[in-house]
């Protein structure tokens, strides 16, 4: 009989392989793709665990960010009412050193 092609899916054994050679290859081999299995649910878990913080820290930090623009914005209004106000302080002034110039007499000679 001539041996079998490839494609016939038949697996060669050697005569002298004993079952439970083979049964503990069989189990080794699926305890580890139990353990790269679990391995790869860890990495995926721990993955996910970064992305959800990843998100907590974005969203966190566009609140900051909205509020030191609207902090900015109030600012730059501070600003422009302090040069309004500085300008009537100067404008009061002038008056006022009118006012005192016309209620003092004129120097005596």
């Amino acid at each position: 009989m001539p041996p079998p092609d490839d494609a016939e899916g038949v697996i060669i054994l050697p005569r002298r392989t004993s079952f439970w050679a083979m049964t503990t290859l069989v189990v080794g081999l699926a305890g580890q793709l139990l353990w790269v299995g679990s391995y790869a649910a860890r990495i995926d878990a721990r993955l996910e665990d970064l992305a959800a913080s990843d998100l907590r820290q974005t969203k966190r930090d566009d609140e900051r960010y909205g509020l030191v623009l609207g902090r900015l914005e109030s600012l730059e209004r501070d600003r422009d009412r302090l040069v309004r106000l500085e300008e009537q302080v100067r404008i009061a002034t002038d008056l006022l050193r009118e006012i005192r110039q016309e209620i003092r007499p004129p120097p005596r000679r």
